[in-house]
């Protein structure tokens, strides 16, 4: 954004204004131009974009601290913090909103642009023009409420008051007419002249006067007061004289320093530091006020697409002249650090990562760059960008896509042609994706091409009966191209890579005692499992299989064998006795639901075991 610091050029140096016509011996200039006015109004939309929206106090005004932002982004941060102080973005916002590129949601709380905005693909002519014309002729801005002095507008809504369009076509009339006397498209004309030929020919352009009779003398209510005049507003003045220089005199300075000056129609002269509403010593039109109020013929703005450079320290410069297509799009994609006529970006993961968002991948992003630069950019920003979209693509969700799953390679080559019109991106071996698309616009694709495809509705699993297993595990899938959510569902306990076509062509896998503990290992209980299998399995499952799955999933456990004594006794009782002897109870464990009285003594022990009982009288 062109700072409002007054661009001062001494008369009597390298410049030749001194020697225009009427323009004063000396003063400073204050320099406009309206591509530059046609920027940052772009950047305005761009910084708005970005944020997704700014939130806005309940009076309407943007937050100190988001405007603070905002100056920053504009690269006017030395202007009034305040929205409400600083004349040229309020104005800008105000256009903005009036051409429809920036709308108010939420109750009049938050400003977001309108996506469909058109201001910013027209041709910088149009562009120009259109912006004119908005403020010529629409209630985008009231001069009238900016004036140096007291203004009243009583309990009407601000907004909604009337504007003063007619007295703005008049007033143009009056530059035009002054310029044109002048005889050279940029003299200067002093701001003394316009206004009193304003006065002299136009003394009610902006207030009719009403006129009442009462005996012999005629006098008419101040148009200064807010009942009579067509703006409900009142104005703090003394009498006739004093209100038309303030507030009619004042109109025309408001005009010249903030709107005209602002789009970068006239060029304002000052003895001293000028800005809005500052009386200037005089003015004179740019070639666009020439153009647009003046009757010259149109500009020639420059518009290619600029040059940018993009650095190893992924830093892009943006030079002028550049448009706002091109700056439009690099905002997708790299982080804006302000600039003038060298703009710069930054490349980041995140931004990156928010052009994902937006339909921006590293292969587009690329072949911008290269395209606008005009060489290849270097090594590593190509190479940190494709990794930066690989890692950002990890887990990827893609709503309301079609999937084309083909049964072997050679059938995915044969199709190329046919589904290249939609732009398929292949996610895995054997299976396509096409956004944007139907199945039915795919399918009938297809079908031209002379395949007969099979669909499966999102929300149809269609898993029962897929496949048929051996006693050995080796998997056959009844259909060439087996349903994605069967195969998922196999892929739990199954080695799929081990599934290649057969002669038949359709494709194999195998359930193997790897694939099993794997899937046990993973948290897969075996009961789950085998019921998994029993669904995509057409009839019942080979006996041998189950056999050996549960065998592969440890379903039988493990078992010792060892020899031991087996002690039989002539009763339980004497079984309970010898149990709860403290000698010999140590040495024997009980068979717990035999129908006989036994005990299990181990071989170590026996010999002991037979003393004891025959010291207890019991004969072995």
């Amino acid at each position: 954004m062109k700072d409002e610091k007054l661009k001062r050029e001494e008369a009597g140096t390298a410049s030749s204004d001194a020697s225009l016509p009427n323009a004063p011996p000396s003063f400073s200039i204050l320099r406009t131009s309206a591509a530059d006015f046609q920027r940052d109004l772009g950047r305005y939309w761009r910084y708005v974009r970005k944020l997704n929206g700014i939130a806005l106090t309940q009076q309407g005004w943007i937050y100190k601290s988001a405007f603070k932002s905002l100056t920053a982004a504009l690269n006017a941060g030395d202007t009034p913090a305040d929205e409400r102080d600083n004349g040229r973005l309020w104005f800008m916002r105000r256009l903005l909103q009036a051409m429809n590129e920036l709308l108010s949601t939420d109750y009049a709380r938050r400003l977001i642009v309108n996506p469909n905005g058109r201001l910013l693909g027209m041709p910088m002519d149009q562009r120009v023009k259109w912006t004119f014309e908005i403020w010529r002729d629409s209630a985008a801005w009231n001069e009238l409420l900016r004036l140096p002095l007291q203004v009243f507008a009583g309990n009407e809504r601000l907004d909604a008051l009337p504007v003063p369009a007619k007295a703005r076509l008049t007033l143009l009339r009056a530059i035009g007419s002054l310029a044109q006397a002048s005889r050279q498209a940029d003299a200067w004309v002093t701001t003394a002249d316009l206004i009193a030929h304003v006065k002299r020919n136009d003394y009610t352009f902006l207030f009719e006067r009403r006129y009442r009779s009462g005996g012999q003398s005629s006098f008419y209510a101040s148009p200064y007061y807010g009942p009579n005049n067509p703006y409900r507003l009142s104005f703090t003045v003394k009498n006739e004289t004093e209100g038309w220089d303030l507030v009619e005199g004042g109109f025309i300075v408001n005009v010249l320093t903030g709107p005209l000056y602002w789009m970068g129609l006239v060029e304002l002269g000052y003895e001293r530091a000028g800005g809005e509403n500052v009386r200037p010593a005089a003015f004179r039109l740019t070639p666009t006020g020439a153009w647009l109020i003046g009757s010259g013929e149109p500009p020639q703005f420059v518009e290619s697409g600029g040059k940018i450079i993009v650095q190893p320290n992924f830093t892009v410069l943006a030079l002028e002249p550049i448009s706002d297509a091109v700056l439009n799009d690099l905002d997708h994609f790299a982080e804006s650090q302000g600039g003038e006529r060298v703009m710069a970006y930054h490349l980041t993961r995140e931004s990156l990562y928010r052009a994902q968002q937006s339909g921006w991948n590293a292969a587009r992003v690329i072949a911008f760059l290269e395209a606008h630069q005009g060489a290849p950019i270097a090594a590593n920003v190509r190479r940190s960008l494709e990794e930066w979209e690989a890692a950002h693509r990890r887990i990827t969700f893609h709503r309301n896509v079609c999937v084309v799953q083909f049964a072997d390679a050679e059938a995915e080559r044969e199709l190329t042609d046919a589904l290249a019109p939609f732009e398929p991106q292949a996610i895995g071996k054997g299976f396509k994706m096409i956004e944007r698309r139907t199945a039915a616009e795919v399918a009938h694709a297809l079908r031209e091409a002379g395949w007969m495809p099979m669909l499966q509705p999102a929300g149809e699993p269609a898993t029962e009966g897929v496949l048929r297993a051996n006693d050995e595990g080796e998997v056959t899938f009844i259909q060439a191209a087996p349903s994605v959510y069967a195969l998922g569902k196999l892929a739990q306990f199954a080695d799929l890579s081990a599934g290649k076509s057969g002669d038949d062509g359709q494709k194999r896998g195998a359930i193997t005692a790897a694939s099993v503990r794997a899937a046990m290992s993973a948290g897969m209980p075996l009961d789950q499992l085998m019921t998994t299998l029993a669904e995509l399995h057409a009839g019942p499952l080979p006996a041998a299989l189950e056999q050996k799955i549960r065998a592969w999933g440890s379903f039988f456990g493990n078992a010792t064998l060892q020899q031991v004594t087996l002690l039989e006794l002539s009763s339980y009782e004497v079984l309970i006795n010898l149990l709860n002897d403290q000698e010999v109870g140590p040495y024997l464990m009980a068979i717990e639901g035999s129908s006989q009285p036994l005990a299990i003594v181990q071989p170590a022990h026996a010999e002991t075991v037979r003393a004891m009982l025959r010291e207890r009288g019991i004969n072995v």
